[in-house]
């Protein structure tokens, strides 16, 4: 029995000792691609004798992310932030000027490994030590090369918080100042999750209470920005004195923005944030209320409605851009003579059944949307497979159809003719 037990531990560290083994001969292996791909492959035979295991010695941890000191976040989330964070990493490039390009998590790892080894310690190596600092100064500190790779990280960082942020729940931001892209004498390498809850406000509003958020995000220096615009912005009014106004989003208005537009909460919760910063706000003002346009990638979707209560400008509902109560809509309802009913029986009225129908290959739907207005909706067919929800093609032709009585199609028809 003690034989074997012994056996079977001599198993055990001679398992380990080859798997070190196969480590070493694969960051080598890295080492000298990267020494190709951001200098040249002669590079690699000037480091000096002892640098391979001088590196391998001093390897920064794996990056990972981790809760903030004093962060009560669920396990959970923060395995889904470094799930997240890995899968968007794969994606991402650091573009060299020689024209090659080096995969972002790989030079996270070996590639800011040897170009602190070049900067820091190969002086004390004085052989070729010139002419390694020569080829490869543009990554050193403060260099352009590096200054992009923060600024990559950054987006990368912003990216995720934002795919994982929801006012309902919680607003994330990333603490990057330790990990070693930002500072290369870390032993941590660990990026810090911070977590804020999102201000709810109750707002009484026509006699009744209504929940509602503040709405703001989360700065760099981990602080709230709350928006905030003069109400003429909006086209309300103006006072004798007009100052800007806190803004406030109903529940109501998230729930409908989530089932009409159907992609990642952060992304449209952050869109709603920023629009009101912008220096002219596009809308339309009547009868007390404003409607805000409301853009994904650049092209109009929808819009807030925006009125003003108590000093506070509150969002009351989201309205998709083929809903009756937008000018579009309105459009769309005269031209092909259809009633909201049957906009949600065709289900034209939420972006992700919209994008189904792929109307931009059809060629007299694609002239109706555009002549209502509508001809934004058919750029975002990318959108598609950001949906929340699983959605499978429609046929667009079915509509055509079924709209073919209407005056827009039968005045088409005898213009052919």
């Amino acid at each position: 029995m003690a034989k074997s037990k012994k056996k079977s531990g001599n198993s055990i560290a001679a398992e380990a000792k080859l798997q070190s083994i196969r480590h070493q001969k694969r960051f080598r292996e890295r080492i000298e691609e990267l020494c190709n791909l951001l200098a040249g492959p002669e590079y690699f035979k000037l480091l000096p004798q002892g640098a391979m295991e001088s590196m391998y010695a001093n390897r920064y941890p794996v990056l990972k992310a981790k809760p903030a000191a004093g962060a009560n976040m669920k396990k959970s989330k923060v395995i889904q932030f470094n799930k997240l964070m890995n899968s968007l990493m794969e994606n991402q490039y650091l573009p060299i000027d020689n024209g090659n390009k080096v995969a972002l998590g790989w030079y996270l790892s070996e590639g800011l490994v040897l170009i602190n080894f070049i900067y820091i310690y190969v002086t004390h190596y004085p052989v070729a030590s010139k002419k390694l600092k020569e080829g490869f100064q543009d990554y050193f500190p403060e260099s352009e090369g590096q200054i992009l790779l923060e600024n990559i990280v950054d987006e990368l960082m912003t990216d995720t918080c934002v795919l994982l942020s929801d006012f309902n729940k919680s607003i994330y931001k990333a603490d990057v100042m330790n990990i070693a892209c930002f500072d290369m004498s870390t032993t941590q390498n660990d990026i810090l999750i911070r977590e804020f809850k999102p201000e709810q406000v109750n707002i009484q509003i026509e006699g009744k209470y209504h929940s509602t958020i503040r709405l703001g995000w989360i700065s760099p220096e981990f602080e709230w920005v709350w928006s905030r615009v003069k109400p003429s912005a909006l086209g309300f009014p103006s006072g004798s004195v007009e100052i800007p106004l806190e803004i406030y989003i109903q529940l109501h208005a998230l729930n409908k923005l989530k089932e009409r537009i159907d992609i990642s909460p952060g992304i449209m919760h952050s869109i709603a944030f920023l629009l009101f910063f912008q220096d002219e706000i596009p809308h339309h003002y009547a009868n007390g209320k404003s409607l805000v346009e409301y853009r994904v990638s650049n092209e109009k979707v929808g819009y807030f409605v925006v009125t003003m209560n108590d000093a506070k400008l509150v969002i009351r509902t989201f309205l998709f851009l083929t809903n009756d109560g937008t000018p579009e809509g309105k459009n769309l309802r005269r031209l092909a003579e259809i009633e909201r009913a049957d906009k949600e029986h065709l289900m034209i009225d939420k972006l992700s059944t919209f994008n189904a129908y792929h109307f931009d290959r059809n060629e007299k739907m694609s002239k109706l949307f555009n002549e209502a207005g509508c001809g934004s909706l058919l750029k975002l067919g990318h959108l598609q497979e950001f949906s929340l929800n699983d959605v499978k093609d429609k046929d667009s032709e079915s509509i055509e159809q079924y709209l073919a009585d209407a005056s827009f199609f039968r005045n088409e028809h005898l213009f052919e003719g």
